[in-house]
């Protein structure tokens, strides 16, 4: 695993899914309903192994839900995951999978696999409408931390 940079390539986004299935599989969400989450990675690859992780608990619940019997696609859109994919078509995936209003600007700052102008890849998906850019760059970081916008507006420079 430590073999060509791995752990940074494929360990975090898989770690990232197996918190996001353990908070599911252990009802941690059911017990805490207004626990709010942000998961970095886009998710790891859970919105891609959503399909899996449905089928294994619906053929083993003998196995997956023993501590919670709500079904894990059932949990899409409970949480926030950040937009650190480096891939516009994952960016894409992501926010139709998780929807436009649980994705958040992610930086991976100040470790060396962030973007070198966070928020640039959000920029550059043509598709994205400017209401959706703006929720993915700042209204839906706001909204999760429950802050006013306002704190993070600038007051007018009157001209001269």
């Amino acid at each position: 695993m430590q073999k060509y940079w791995l752990p940074w390539l494929v360990g975090m986004p898989a770690e990232t899914t197996r918190a996001i299935c353990s908070l599911i599989f252990g009802g941690v969400l059911e017990r805490l309903p207004k626990l709010r989450i942000a998961f970095a990675h886009g998710g790891g690859s859970f919105g891609f192994t959503v399909g899996r992780i449905q089928h294994g608990f619906e053929v083993r619940p003998d196995l997956c839900a023993i501590d919670n019997k709500v079904a894990p696609r059932d949990y899409l859109g409970r949480f926030y995951v950040d937009s650190l994919v480096h891939d516009k078509e994952v960016l894409r995936q992501i926010v139709s999978i998780f929807g436009e209003d649980k994705v958040v600007l992610g930086s991976d700052y100040p470790f060396p696999l962030g973007e070198d102008r966070p928020g640039e890849l959000i920029d550059s998906v043509a598709e994205f409408t400017e209401a959706t850019k703006r929720k993915l760059l700042f209204d839906n970081a706001v909204n999760w931390l429950q802050v006013d916008a306002l704190r993070f507006s600038t007051p007018s420079v009157s001209k001269k």
